[in-house]
């Protein structure tokens, strides 16, 4: 069973994803980019670092990117090669190419799904990265 973390600050999303991940995932949930960085830190300090992370990109306060940007700075202080760094899924009604390149080169991230989706796409990309079967 793999260990998800779903950020995003809106409950209908994280409910809709925490239901499609259920039979294949634990899911833990983070209303806001900084509950879901502190949320990663914990896991990666416990030695329990998440399988995959949903990451939604517009949040108030700390936004999805600078989450994602601050995550890889973690793993970076923890020596996380990049061969083992968070897999993590970026998510986001914007699909502009501004936001494309940050999530795929400055966030390094594995994926990205633009809103709305439906539950075969979100399988689909965890198949797609061997992540279920």
């Amino acid at each position: 069973m793999l260990r998800a973390l779903i950020v995003d600050d809106d409950p209908v999303n994280t409910r809709f994803l925490s239901e499609i991940l259920a039979p294949h995932a634990t899911c833990d949930v983070a209303e806001n980019g900084r509950r879901g960085l502190e949320a990663f830190g914990r896991a990666l300090t416990d030695g329990t670092p998440y399988d995959i992370i949903f990451l939604d990109v517009m949040m108030p306060g700390m936004d999805g990117h600078q989450a994602l940007e601050r995550m890889r700075h973690l793993e970076q202080g923890q020596g996380v090669p990049p061969s083992q760094a968070a897999k993590v899924i970026m998510v986001s009604a914007l699909d502009d190419s501004r936001t494309l390149y940050r999530a795929f080169f400055q966030g390094h991230a594995l994926s990205f799904l633009g809103k709305p989706f439906s539950g075969e796409t979100v399988l689909s990309e965890l198949r797609k990265f061997d992540l279920i079967a």
